[in-house]
């Protein structure tokens, strides 16, 4: 187990002979394999601070541009210290293009209340992913199945059609009859939009690509995760998208490779 050392420096309003805590600065000093220490070790060595100036909080460290363009002054870099990891927050527009963003979609038909007819829906289950550069080799390996619909991809969009898990009825869910009780031109069968999702959550939640993905250190999954918690959200930062690391040869792969990003901008 790793030894930390925090500097930590509080600062006091004394009024009336009542001391008042008005700030809090913790500083790692000494960290050994600490991870924030590791990170801001790697910002130096690659020049960051040249471009960035930092700001440190009892929460996080936030780093902006020197001399920001215009509509850029938020945080471009956010650090914070988990117990068990070390969460970083970058602006969404910044992180999206680098994600590999698969898309379950399936096609049916529903009764919406705005129509009087029903209207052929789609609905979408998503993952997203970043692909390590260093281990695309095993992500392409774990994808051979798929080749074909991935097409070498490591980030962007990718979209698996999936109408074929759900019956005729289903696809329909509304057919047209020429008697019987009808509803605006159509019988109402007994199957359920629930049906329909709760098939297709089952589907999702047990791919076999998706499955491997989640249990593979070939990349860092983003987003909402098995139990429909966003593992992303930042809520200090909600512009960010935020992923959490407690391993420091993940760690410096993923910060050497956003770090140059945003110091190219």
């Amino acid at each position: 187990m790793s030894k930390i050392i925090y500097d930590v420096i509080q600062r006091f309003e004394v009024e009336d002979g009542v001391p008042r805590l008005i700030s809090t600065n913790i500083q790692v000093i000494q960290g050994g394999e600490d991870l924030l220490s590791l990170a801001t070790s790697l910002l130096t060595q690659m020049g960051f601070y040249d471009k960035f100036e930092e700001n440190r909080t009892s929460q996080y460290i936030g780093y902006k541009l020197k001399n920001p363009r215009k509509g850029a002054k938020r945080y471009q870099l956010i650090l914070a210290q988990r117990k068990d990891a070390l969460c970083i927050s970058i602006p969404r527009e910044i992180f999206d293009p680098y994600l590999l963003k698969i898309n379950f979609s399936i096609t049916f038909f529903t009764r919406d209340t705005e129509f009087k007819k029903p209207v052929r829906t789609v609905h979408t289950l998503s993952k997203s992913y970043w692909i390590r550069p260093s281990k695309s080799n095993i992500f392409f390996k774990l994808s051979e199945e798929y080749k074909n619909i991935l097409s070498n991809q490591l980030f962007g969009e990718i979209e698996f059609f999936c109408d074929e898990i759900l019956s005729s009825e289903e696809k329909e869910v509304y057919s047209h009859k020429a008697s019987s009780t009808l509803y605006e031109g159509y019988e109402i069968i007994k199957i359920t939009d629930s049906d329909v999702l709760k098939k297709h959550q089952i589907y999702f939640n047990n791919h076999g690509l998706l499955n491997a993905l989640d249990q593979s250190s070939c990349c860092l999954k983003v987003g909402i995760n098995d139990t429909g918690k966003d593992i992303s959200k930042d809520t200090l930062f909600p512009y960010t998208l935020q992923v959490c690391l407690n391993s420091s040869e993940i760690l410096e792969e993923f910060l050497s490779y956003f770090a140059k990003i945003l110091m190219e901008q």
